[in-house]
């Protein structure tokens, strides 16, 4: 028998440590001496201890490490509980790829251009929200807003949570502007159709960024050339305020080639 700093010693555990696996009877000493309550362990219960850091260094909680260890643990629970971190660790590996392709695009914009990115790119999930449509042909862009007014004119200020337009053909793509204006309720009740949810690219900026467009394409496409998302247009904005503005552009999977 050793007493508890020497056992400590031996496994290169803390003595917290293997109080605390006493505490919640993970492992219990060998002997406990009734008169000082010194803990006393056995080198026999090296193996057990082992196969507790073992569990613990492949991110079992301490409760799923108690069945890993059970000397009577079916073989058909452990395989699930390990299917299941495996399951865990893949989902973890695939968000760190994704978030070292987006730290080395913003390396390489700054690489390139020689200064700090201005626009910064968020690829995020959307929730599905109630709105209001009216999609027409523009002979500018400027017509966007009687277009607005005309949806929010039946509507209490306090109905609409902000409101947005959808770009189907830009100036530039085309001799019209195919335009379909929305505002998003904050209820469902005036709804007559969604925003729908999915994964987009969201850029905000100022509107009184002088011709943001082009530097904000260059950030989607740098950060987009590290995930594995397209675009999938069309691009839709939203005015959260007569002076913010934020772009959505529709993502969806690269398909493997």
């Amino acid at each position: 028998m050793v007493r508890i700093g020497d056992f400590a010693r031996m496994a290169r555990v803390s003595i917290k440590a293997l109080r605390y696996y006493d505490a919640i009877g993970l492992l219990q000493p060998a002997r406990i001496d009734p008169a000082t309550g010194y803990r006393y362990y056995s080198p026999s219960q090296l193996p057990l201890l082992n196969r507790i850091l073992v569990y613990k260094n492949l991110g079992f909680s301490l409760d799923q490490t108690r069945t890993l260890i059970a000397k009577d643990a079916p073989a058909g629970k452990m395989r699930e509980l390990l299917e299941n971190r495996r399951q865990e660790l893949s989902r973890q590996l695939a968000v760190e790829h994704a978030q070292l392709g987006e730290v080395e695009s913003r390396i390489n914009q700054i690489e390139r251009e020689g200064r700090r990115p201005i626009y910064e790119v968020l690829v995020k999930r959307t929730d599905p929200r109630p709105a209001i449509h009216l999609r027409r042909t523009l002979p500018n862009y400027d017509a966007l807003d009687p277009l607005l007014h005309e949806l929010a004119a039946p509507l209490a200020k306090s109905d609409i949570e902000a409101r947005g337009a959808i770009w189907h053909q830009c100036l530039f793509s085309g001799s019209e502007i195919d335009c379909e204006a929305f505002l998003m309720l904050k209820n469902a009740g005036g709804a007559s159709t969604f925003i729908p949810a999915g994964t987009v690219a969201s850029v905000i900026y100022s509107d009184t960024d002088h011709d943001p467009f082009p530097q904000i394409y260059r950030a989607l496409f740098d950060a987009l050339d590290a995930e594995s998302y397209e675009v999938r247009w069309p691009m839709r904005e939203i005015y959260h305020t007569p002076d913010v503005t934020e772009i959505q552009f529709p993502l969806h999977r690269r398909t493997a080639s």
